[in-house]
């Protein structure tokens, strides 16, 4: 089976998402507590984290998709009240991102070219695999963008570029 275009997703998904571990490792951790316009900056990343978990799994069906299971007044609205009095570690969200990076390699494990064209609902052609995995990838780097923008402007280290088949520092 053809594995060509998968491989190359898989390359482009597994930069992104090691650019949101580098960003949860070096913000540092009272700036995680604090909000920027209104939001917490754990909760902006939680947002995006949870819909990796979401999208990118195998089987969209009723199952359990959940890798890690929090409070269910968690949400992924970013302006929801019932965040009051919510907090994530960044050890834990780095714990998170990592079970999901197991479950996303075995999604990539599990794919082909062929397969990438299949709709993950049923006959829906707006999700397909390809759609998935490309969708997730312009959600993270946008919020990875955000969050930059935001150690950028405090003058702190920020989620360095990083590039499959590029030496990291380059």
């Amino acid at each position: 089976m053809n594995r060509l275009i998968t491989e190359t997703l898989r390359s482009q998904f597994d930069s992104t998402f090691h650019m949101a571990q580098v960003l949860v490792k070096v913000c540092p951790e009272d700036i995680w507590a604090e909000s920027y316009n209104e939001v917490p900056f754990w909760q902006q990343v939680f947002h995006y984290v949870y819909y990796i978990d979401f999208w990118m799994r195998e089987k969209h069906d009723d199952s359990e998709w959940r890798s890690m299971i929090f409070d269910d007044a968690y949400t992924t609205d970013l302006y929801a009240e019932s965040y009051e009095g919510l907090y994530i570690s960044q050890v834990k969200m780095l714990e998170y991102l990592d079970v999901i990076q197991k479950k996303s390699t075995y999604l990539f494990d599990n794919l082909n070219d062929e397969k990438l064209s299949t709709s993950v609902f049923g006959n829906n052609p707006q999700f397909t695999y390809a759609d998935v995995i490309i969708g997730q990838i312009r959600h993270i780097m946008y919020n990875i963008g955000y969050l930059n923008g935001i150690l950028r402007e405090l003058g702190l280290p920020e989620s360095d570029w990083y590039a499959y088949n590029e030496p990291e520092g380059s």
